[in-house]
């Protein structure tokens, strides 16, 4: 059977007969007795923050699972550098508790950024 048995119009260069190659035949030419309907396509909006940069300080972006704007909660923890700190302090010779200060200075240490919302893990900033 052709298309034009059907009342469809002839198909273009490029579209293949119905039932063959899975294509499907053009819809039917509009022919009511209103106005044509209109299709209206609203285009879908995906924010990623990429150009975020996460430092030791809080950060402002849009967190991925809850889809707020919020400013991130951060939490230090021991890293490469704090353990390298104290690696040379022992070696000079504080040795009597003097190497165990970078485990309590903030800036020897890594940051790691939450959302405060959804307590989701956002970022990791390494010192080293």
């Amino acid at each position: 059977m052709y298309e034009s048995d059907k009342g469809y119009p002839p198909a273009g260069p490029g579209y293949s007969q119905p039932g063959v190659g899975g294509a499907f035949p053009p819809p039917p030419p509009y022919t009511g007795g209103g106005p044509q309907p209109t299709v209206i396509v609203s285009p879908v909006t995906t924010t990623v923050v990429m150009g975020t940069s996460f430092t030791d300080t809080p950060a402002s972006c849009t967190c991925p699972v809850c889809r707020q704007n919020v400013v991130s909660r951060i939490e230090y923890n021991t890293g490469l550098l704090t353990w390298l700190i104290f690696g040379i302090l022992l070696l000079i010779g504080c040795w009597l508790g003097c190497c165990l200060i970078p485990f309590c200075v903030d800036g020897c240490k890594d940051v790691d950024h939450y959302c405060p919302n959804c307590n989701h893990h956002l970022s990791k900033y390494k010192r080293l």
